[in-house]
C-alpha cells in the first residue's frame, strides 16, 4: 500500500471535490404566461382550456389507466398509481405561439438544471388527475434514447392538492403547481434518477403534459468558476498519494456521483449538473498529477435468506435475514476523452471509497423477495448501481489492473504497448516503462487454478502476455513466464504460436530446456498441444542441431498408455489422445531423429486400446499422407502399411446379406423373458415376435435389446391390456458392414 493515510486520503478528497461550485440543481420549477394552446384529443375533439369538468370527466372516460414500471414489469395497481393517461400519439397541440411558449420553458429547464448543450423537449403523455388521483414515491424509467430528466406541464384547470414531491439524495423538494390565473402554465423538471409523487388530488381535475428531455447532440462537459485552489490542492494529495510518502492507503479511489445514469448514458460528456462540475476538476487534477481517472458504473449485488414477517398467507411480508452471497464490481469503463475501454470487472474493497460511507444507502435498496418453495426456504436478492469516477496514480497501474484479473489488464497493455510502438518504440519511453511494469504484475498474479489457467490459455491471453513481452523486447521477462507458469500447467493449444516466436529468440542452450520443461509437465495432460509444439519448433529452428531432442525424447516418454479417465472436478483434466497427436509426434520426431519416430510408433502400436487403429491411427496416415504425398519417411510408411493391414483383413471378410431370418444373439440378460428374445433372435423362421406383458417386463426388454444392439425394430401395439411389444427383425448390421465396406475401400485407395 502507498501513499496518504487511508481514512485521511479518502475523507480530504471528498471534502475538496464538495467545496467546488456546482452549476445547477436536481430539478427546475416556475411560471409561464402562456397564449392558450389548442389542445386536440382523438376520439374527442378540442378541449377548452381551462378545462371544463364535463369534458374532464369525457377524458378519463377515454383514457385508460396509468401503469408503473417494476424492473422490467409493467403493472396496473391502484394503490400504487390512480391516475388516467393518453398516449402523445393521440393527442396533438397547436396555437400560434405554443411551440414558442414550450421552447422558452425548455430553456429555462435547461438553465436551472445545469445541462450544457441543446436538449429538447418530446412528449410522452397527457395525464388526467380526477378527485383521489395519486402517484406514490417511484422512479421514472429511460423512456427514449438520450433520456436525462422529465418535464411536467400543468394546463389550466381548477384543482387542489396534487402536489408534486422530488427528493435526490438527502434533499427533497415539495412543488405545488397549481395556478390561479387562466393564462399561467406551471412546470417542473427533474432529472430521471430522482425519486418522486404526486400526493392525492383533493377536489377537480389535474391535467398534465409530461415530456422525455433528451439531448440533440454531443456536449461539452459544463465549465465551472475558477476551482484553481481546490484544484492545486487535490493535484498535491494525489501526488502524494503516487510517490508513497505514507503507508496505509488504497490502491485506487472511487468517488460515486450524485445523478443516477445508465449504461447508455454514461459519458464525461453526458454527466449532469454538479457531477459534470466534479468531473472537470478531477480531469485536469488527475491530468497533472499522472493518475488514470475513469468513468465506470460501480455495481452491487447481494442475496441471501428471508424471514416472514407477518402479512396474509397468500401474500406474506419479508425482511431481509442474513446475506449469504454477494459480489462488487466496477466496469462499463469510459475515459475522459469520451472513448469507452474493453476493460472487464474489477473488485473494489470499502476502504476505496471516497467519503467513507458513500455506498451505505445501499440499506434503502428495496429487495426482491422470494416464497418458499419445497426444500428452499424464502430468499431475497437486491441490486445497487452508481456511477463513480474511478481513479489511481500510474505507478499503482501495474498492481491495480492486475488485481483485477485479465479481462481487465490485459486490454490496457495491449493499449499501452501499442501506443509506444506508435510513438516510436523508443527504449527510454516512459510508456515502455509502464507497459513493461503491467505485463510483469499481470505474470505475477496469474491465475493459479487449474480451470482458470485452461481458461486463459483457451481465450488466447497468455497469447496476449507473451506477445506483449516479445513486442517490449522483454525476453528474459517472457521466458520467466513460460518457465514459472506454461511449463507448470498452465498452458494449452492456443499459446504454441507465441512460444515458438519466444523460442526462436533464445539462445539454443535457453531454447532447449525451457521446451523439454514445458514438453515434459504438460504431456500427460495435453499430449496433442505438446506435439504441435514440437512439430512448430521442428519447423522453424534447426531439428539436427541437438536443440530439439531432449524435448522429443520427454514426448515420448510422456505419450498415453492408458485410455483417459472420467472427468474429475477435483483432478486436472486429461485430454484423450487423438489423430493430430499421432501426426504431430511423427512429423516433429522424423525432422529430429528418425530412429526417434520409430520409438514412438512403436509405443503407439503397442496400445491398441489406446490407440485405435480406426479411430486414431487411420486417421493419422490420412492426415501424413495428404501432408507428404510425395518421398515417405519411414515411421510414416510404417504407420500407413500397419493401417493398410487392418483394411486388407476386414475387406477380406464375406460380406453377403441374410439368407433367412437368423440373427446374432448378443443378450446379456438369462431371465426367462430374455431367453425368449434370444430364442426368437436366432430362430431362421420368424421375423416377428410379440410380447404382451406389464411396462415394466416390456421396458427390461426393450433395454436388453438397445444394450446388444440387435437387428430390431421395436413398436408397441396398444390395443388391448397389457400393451404389446413388437419385435422385427432388420438387417442393421449387414447394412453398417456395407457402409463400412465402402469406407474401408475408399480408405485404402487414399493410403494405397
Amino acid at each position: 500500500m502507498f501513499g496518504v493515510p487511508q481514512m485521511n486520503l479518502t475523507t480530504t478528497i471528498a471534502d475538496l471535490l464538495a467545496s467546488v461550485q456546482r452549476p445547477g440543481t436536481f430539478y427546475a420549477t416556475g411560471t409561464l404566461d402562456i397564449h392558450p394552446p389548442r389542445l386536440e384529443v382523438e376520439g374527442l375533439g378540442s378541449i377548452a382550456l381551462p378545462l371544463l369538468p364535463v369534458q374532464a370527466e369525457q377524458l378519463v372516460a377515454l383514457a385508460e389507466p396509468a401503469p408503473y414500471g417494476r424492473g422490467s414489469d409493467t403493472l396496473l395497481d391502484t394503490d400504487v398509481r390512480r391516475t388516467w393517461q393518453l398516449d402523445a400519439s393521440r393527442v396533438q397541440l397547436g396555437g400560434r405561439r405554443w411551440e414558442e411558449d414550450l421552447r422558452e420553458i425548455v430553456a429555462r429547464v435547461r438553465q436551472d438544471l445545469g445541462v450544457a448543450g441543446e436538449i429538447e423537449a418530446q412528449l410522452y403523455k397527457l395525464l388526467v388527475y380526477d378527485t383521489g388521483s395519486f402517484f406514490v414515491t417511484h422512479r421514472d424509467t429511460e423512456k427514449a434514447p438520450g433520456m436525462f430528466a422529465t418535464l411536467v406541464i400543468i394546463l389550466p384547470c381548477e384543482f387542489s392538492g396534487g402536489e408534486l414531491i422530488v427528493r435526490h439524495r438527502d434533499a427533497e423538494v415539495r412543488l405545488d403547481l397549481r395556478r390561479d390565473e387562466p393564462s399561467e402554465v406551471a412546470y417542473a423538471a427533474f432529472y430521471a434518477d430522482c425519486r418522486h409523487e404526486v400526493l392525492p388530488v383533493v377536489a377537480g381535475y389535474r391535467l398534465a403534459l409530461t415530456y422525455n428531455l433528451v439531448r440533440t447532440g454531443a456536449s461539452d462537459v459544463p465549465q465551472p468558476p475558477d476551482y484553481t485552489p481546490e484544484q492545486q490542492h487535490l493535484v498535491s494529495r494525489l501526488r502524494a498519494w503516487g510517490q508513497g510518502e505514507e503507508a496505509e492507503a488504497p490502491l485506487k479511489l472511487l468517488y460515486p456521483l450524485e445523478h443516477a445514469y445508465t449504461q447508455a448514458e454514461l459519458g464525461f460528456e453526458r454527466l449532469k449538473g454538479a457531477d459534470a462540475a466534479v468531473a472537470q476538476v478531477m480531469v485536469d487534477a488527475a491530468r497533472e498529477a499522472d493518475c488514470d481517472l475513469y468513468l465506470a458504473l460501480v455495481s452491487i449485488e447481494e442475496s441471501g435468506w428471508a424471514e416472514e414477517t407477518g402479512g396474509h398467507w397468500r401474500n406474506p411480508d419479508y425482511e431481509i435475514g442474513e446475506v449469504t452471497d454477494g459480489w462488487k464490481r466496477i466496469h462499463d469503463w469510459h475515459l475522459p476523452d469520451g472513448t469507452a475501454t474493453t476493460m472487464g470487472n474489477l473488485p473494489f474493497d470499502e476502504a476505496e471509497i471516497s467519503p467513507p460511507g458513500a455506498f451505505d444507502d445501499l440499506e434503502d435498496v428495496e429487495p426482491n423477495f422470494h416464497e418458499a418453495t419445497g426444500n428452499e426456504g424464502a430468499s431475497f436478492e437486491r441490486f445497487y448501481q452508481r456511477a463513480a469516477l474511478v481513479l489511481w496514480p500510474r505507478a499503482h497501474r501495474g498492481q491495480v489492473l492486475a488485481s483485477g484479473g485479465l479481462d481487465v489488464s490485459l486490454p490496457v497493455l495491449e493499449r499501452l504497448t501499442a501506443d509506444w510502438e506508435a510513438a516510436g518504440s523508443a527504449p527510454d519511453d516512459p510508456r515502455h516503462t509502464e507497459a513493461l511494469e503491467l505485463a510483469k504484475g499481470i505474470s505475477d498474479h496469474w491465475p493459479s487454478e487449474d480451470w482458470n489457467r485452461r481458461q486463459a490459455s483457451k481465450s488466447g491471453q497468455g497469447v496476449a502476455l507473451l506477445n506483449a513481452f516479445r513486442r517490449l523486447g522483454a525476453l528474459e521477462d517472457a521466458t520467466t513466464f513460460i518457465a514459472k507458469h506454461c511449463a507448470q500447467g498452465a498452458y494449452g493449444p492456443a499459446d504454441n504460436p507465441a512460444i515458438v516466436q519466444i523460442l526462436e529468440q533464445l539462445p539454443s542452450s535457453t531454447a532447449s530446456g525451457l521446451l523439454k520443461d514445458l514438453v515434459q509437465h504438460n504431456t500427460p495432460l495435453r499430449p496433442t498441444a505438446c506435439a504441435e509444439l514440437l512439430a512448430r519448433c521442428s519447423a522453424s529452428l534447426d531439428p539436427k542441431s541437438g536443440t530439439l531432442t531432449p524435448a522429443a525424447q520427454a514426448l515420448i516418454a510422456a505419450l498415453p498408455t492408458e485410455r483417459t479417465a472420467s472427468y474429475s472436478f477435483t483432478a486436472p483434466q486429461v485430454e484423450p489422445p487423438t489423430p493430430e497427436l499421432v501426426a504431430h509426434a511423427l512429423t516433429a520426431l522424423e525432422r529430429i531423429d528418425s530412429d526417434l519416430a520409430g520409438q514412438a510408433l512403436a509405443h503407439l502400436l503397442a496400445y491398441p486400446s489406446v490407440y485405435p487403429v480406426d479411430a486414431i491411427l487411420l486417421p493419422a496416415a490420412l492426415i501424413l499422407r495428404a501432408a507428404a504425398p510425395g518421398e515417405e519417411a519411414p515411421a510414416f510408411a510404417a504407420l500407413r502399411r500397419h493401417v493398410l493391414d487392418h483394411l486388407d483383413q476386414r475387406i477380406a471378410e464375406p460380406l453377403a446379406p441374410p439368407a433367412d431370418w437368423q440373427r446374432e444373439a448378443r443378450i446379456s440378460c438369462t431371465c426367462a423373458d430374455c431367453r425368449k428374445l434370444t430364442a426368437f433372435l436366432v430362430s431362421p423362421t420368424e421375423a416377428v415376435w410379440q410380447f404382451k406383458a406389464a411396462q415394466q417386463a416390456r421396458d427390461h426388454v426393450t433395454n436388453s435389446v438397445r444394450y446388444s444392439g440387435s437387428d430390431l425394430n421395436l413398436t408397441t401395439d396398444q390395443r388391448g391390456r397389457p400393451y404389446t411389444l413388437v419385435a422385427t427383425k432388420n438387417q442393421a448390421s449387414y447394412e453398417r458392414r456395407v457402409i463400412q465396406r465402402e469406407q474401408d475401400l475408399a480408405h485404402r485407395e487414399a493410403l494405397a
